[in-house]
């Protein structure tokens, strides 16, 4: 059991006893192999169409703000749908929901793969995202009903958290692959066996026991909540207005982070956020008022906020993945336009900061068995402030390397937080609550992903175009170049000016070593607060 400073327990002791009573057995993990596959197309998902999408505008055309929303459309509908998600899992049916998730991700799959155009694309990947948001917190939920011994639970977390965050590395392999192969669409066609087999092994490999719906269905024994028997915790209906109301709040956040990436500062972003900023509040005040209310029940419980370690947790993955989460796109663009790497060459150069973040989600749930979480934590946020630092030493003459050693020190630095702080998240709050509990996790990241690349990015570009206008070589003040890094290998190319594709590429140099310094700046400060913040918690000793 976990205390912290304040005496909040993290989870009864009265409800630990019960849930550590039962440990998983081989049906548990054939499932959790089930889970990890789910989560690997989800994660390849997210990134796999960055390499595809220079065929993409070959084949089907589209303007660029259409190009932009292939990339976006997906991860705009996870992020939105995820708390409304995460919700409806607790109280519908945790498989059934993992179920009807797996299944449209298939179908938008498929849609995707053959689309005509550029707008079916888009609103193919925007229904993919759609199924992502209904999938991921019920696989978190899914995940806690079987694992129940904290031990346990972290191990088998840790396998998860590799295949979700290490799908996100690995997608430009894949997608690298395959384009070197087949047709653009086939980066898509990926998704849909696997979410076929889900499916189709859901069913015998996750029981109705762990699938805590609001009905009260069980399997009869008492492992359907992971007590004995007890009253049905979800009495109360769902309210009606806390759904839509969700979507609006954070919906219009992501639009206006993605949309202050693409632009910059404008009145249309801005706007867009501080609408989405009204009905948070809103949504705030509803959900405070429903707890109270015996008849509707809180699509959100608010009071898993007020555990400090919880709290802390979030707060942490927002930053570490808005500060961390965008370099896997500065370091493709530098492989493919600075050292000239084709598709392929590019993926594969993400391999080792893969496998190096494979073996940090393995290490993690082992080591917090003899060092306390919070230590483990701050050591590893220390560890990526080495690599931002080392990243910063790029330049046109080092060649990719100060990027694979650096970022993947940073995947190995990383994997503490994400294993260890999901971990503590989902065992700080009843079993009933645990896809909502982990939809916020999820949503923490991915605004802090978004925020990111409109930080990030712009520090980027701002440097950039610094050093691109103030250029003395000729040639480098031309629109198309000063622009973007992508149009200044463009006219380079087409003119064969190679003055210009040097100076266009110190400069993009320049603004990633900016922002890894400003990125590791913040990130050790991060680290110096979560080990002393989370330093009461303790061990994973059961």
């Amino acid at each position: 059991m976990e205390i912290d400073r304040q005496g909040n327990t993290m989870a009864s002791a009265t409800t630990r006893a019960a849930e550590t009573t039962r440990r998983a057995g081989l049906r548990e993990w054939f499932g959790l192999a089930v889970l990890a596959m789910a989560a690997l197309v989800i994660a390849i998902d997210t990134s796999v169409v960055l390499l595809a999408l220079p065929s993409i505008a070959v084949e089907l055309g589209g303007d660029a703000s259409q190009q932009l929303w292939i990339v976006d459309a997906y991860g705009f509908a996870l992020a939105g749908l995820l708390v409304a998600f995460g919700g409806l899992a607790d109280r519908l049916g945790r498989r059934r929901m993992a179920m009807l998730g797996a299944a449209t991700v298939a179908i938008a799959s498929a849609v995707a793969a053959f689309a005509p155009s550029p707008d079916v694309l888009i609103a193919a990947r925007a229904l993919m995202g759609v199924g992502a948001a209904a999938l991921t917190p019920a696989l978190y939920g899914l995940l806690t009903g079987m694992f129940r011994d904290d031990r346990q639970r972290s191990v088998a977390l840790g396998i998860f958290m590799t295949c979700l965050m290490g799908g996100m590395i690995i997608g430009p392999l894949v997608g690298g692959v395959a384009l070197s192969s087949f047709w653009w669409g086939s980066v898509f066609l990926i998704a849909v066996p696997v979410m076929a087999l889900v499916c189709a092994m859901l069913p015998f490999v996750v029981g109705e026991g762990v699938d805590n719906r609001g009905d009260g269905a069980g399997d009869g024994d008492g492992d359907g909540n992971g007590k004995e028997p007890r009253a049905n915790p979800h009495r109360r209906r769902i309210d009606a207005v806390s759904v839509p109301l969700s979507l609006l709040a954070v919906l219009p956040i992501v639009f206006g982070l993605k949309e202050s990436a693409r632009v910059g500062i404008q009145w249309a972003p801005v706007v867009a956020i501080v609408l989405g900023a009204c009905f948070l509040v809103a949504f705030v005040r509803r959900q405070q008022r429903l707890a109270d209310d015996p008849h509707h029940e809180p699509l959100l419980d608010l009071s898993m906020f007020r555990r400090r370690g919880f709290s802390l947790v979030l707060v942490s993955l927002f930053l570490m993945t808005m500060l961390t989460g965008p370099l896997m796109m500065l370091n493709t663009q530098y492989f493919q336009l600075v050292a000239g790497a084709d598709v392929l060459t590019a993926g594969l150069h993400t391999v080792p900061p893969a496998i190096v973040g494979v073996v940090g989600f393995v290490m993690m749930p082992l080591v917090a068995r003899r060092i306390r979480p919070g230590f483990v934590i701050g050591a590893g946020l220390a560890l990526t402030v080495v690599g931002l630092l080392v990243m910063a030493q790029i330049s046109p003459s080092t060649g990719p390397w100060p990027l694979i050693l650096g970022f993947s020190l940073v995947s190995f630095g990383a994997a503490p937080l994400p294993t260890l702080g999901t971990n503590l998240i989902i065992g700080s709050v009843p079993l009933e609550k645990a896809s909502s509990a982990a939809s916020t996790s999820e949503t923490s990241g991915q605004l802090g992903y978004a925020l990111g690349i409109a930080v990030l990015g712009s520090i980027v570009t701002a440097v950039y175009r610094s050093q691109m206008t103030t250029s003395s070589e000729p040639g480098t003040a031309a629109a198309g170049a000063v622009e973007s890094l992508a149009g200044a290998v463009d006219l380079a190319v087409s003119t064969g000016d190679d003055v210009l594709r040097a100076a266009s590429a110190a400069a993009y140099c320049s603004g990633v070593q900016a922002s890894a310094l400003v990125a590791a700046v913040i990130m050790a400060i991060l680290a110096v607060v979560t080990a002393v913040r989370l330093r009461h918690i303790e061990r994973f000793e059961r």
